[in-house]
């Protein structure tokens, strides 16, 4: 009798753990995602659509968006509070209709409380409301606008762990500065007279000029892992870059350059994923002035894993992760100019980050 029940038991937990099983299969499937990720996820579709049709990748508004999604994402995998995972996709909402309208006189102000949310280093707000009043200001915006966001989410960090975990995103909002800083101190020529409130949102090369050419830049072999310093046995890569890119002279008007990462992290923080990528995508314009392209002409900005090209399972151990996910860690250039050429090419191979 008591053998039979406790058969039975057991296979009432074996059924259990397989329901279980199944369970997880299922909401790792995108369809099964829970709800906040697929709200995030899809207005990170339309901050990219963005990015790629109709503005400026320097917009101080999407830029902002791009952040409130960035906080949104990874305190959702964090499993931080609903209620600061809502305000954060709340901001994020209210810029992307905006821009998504065509609305002008959009408000800058950032909220300086949250849920979960303490106020810190106002020394550094100063300094980014300062330079929002610059008349160079939209030089700058997109550091600007992101060092806004980080600041908040320092705060946040600050409030929920302590001063030592808010240091990491302390250095970010600083770096973001003095990024806008020396964007407005290079800025070239005239600014519209337009108010600051009302800022313009297109591009300072209308994005309707014709596409040269197009290249993909595979990051493994550029970059040690988690790292943005080149490896200098790969600079013959950009080298060929180079070469194609002073081969159009005059014709050329605008290089952009967009850093991808793939979605893994180790730490769990989406958002740093984002800042290696600006980072990476940054060190080639560095090496690209170096080569002589003017560096007015090159545009460098990064957008994490948020673009990914290669959709691989979570399921699968952590290296077949990282070779499935291979084409997502990438920097994509696009040159823009006086004629349409309509090539697209990657240079260099395909190996793997060890």
């Amino acid at each position: 009798m008591y053998k039979l029940i406790l058969t039975l038991s057991l296979n009432s937990l074996l059924l259990l753990f397989a329901s279980l099983g199944n369970i997880s299969r299922a909401i790792a499937a995108p369809e099964f995602l829970p709800k906040q990720l697929q709200i995030i996820e899809s207005l990170q579709r339309r901050a990219n659509a963005l990015s790629y049709d109709s503005l400026d990748l320097n917009s101080y508004y999407l830029a902002k968006a791009h952040v409130w999604l960035d906080m949104a994402q990874s305190e959702y995998y964090e499993k931080d509070s609903i209620e600061l995972i809502s305000a954060a996709i709340g901001q994020a909402v209210t810029l992307l209709d905006a821009l998504e309208t065509k609305q002008t006189g959009i408000s800058m102000d950032t909220p300086l409380e949250m849920p979960g949310n303490k106020a810190i280093r106002p020394d550094l707000l100063d300094k980014i409301n300062a330079l929002k009043k610059h008349t160079k200001f939209s030089c700058g915006q997109r550091p600007i606008a992101e060092a806004e966001v980080y600041l908040l989410w320092a705060g946040h960090e600050f409030y929920e762990s302590g001063k030592i975990h808010a240091e990491a995103d302390i250095r970010t909002v600083e770096s973001l500065i003095y990024d806008g800083q020396v964007a407005i101190n290079n800025c070239m020529g005239p600014l519209p007279a337009t108010a600051i409130a009302a800022l313009p949102i297109t591009a300072t090369v209308p994005l309707s000029m014709p596409v040269m050419e197009t290249f993909t830049l595979p990051s493994d072999g550029l970059f040690a892992f988690n790292q943005a310093t080149l490896n200098p046995s790969a600079l013959s890569r950009l080298d060929e870059l180079a070469k194609s890119i002073n081969e159009l002279g005059n014709e050329l008007e605008q290089v952009t350059l967009v850093g991808h990462t793939d979605r893994l992290r180790s730490d769990g923080h989406q958002e740093r994923n984002k800042i290696l990528s600006e980072q990476r995508a940054e060190s080639i314009r560095q090496y690209l002035i170096e080569k002589g392209i003017p560096a007015e002409k090159i545009h460098a900005s990064g957008v994490g894993s948020t673009q990914p090209v290669a959709q691989c399972s979570i399921t699968a151990s952590k290296q077949k992760q990282v070779e499935c996910l291979q084409p997502n860690r990438r920097v994509e250039i696009v040159l823009r100019g006086k004629k349409s050429v309509g090539d697209s090419r990657t240079i260099g191979n395909k190996e793997t980050v060890k």
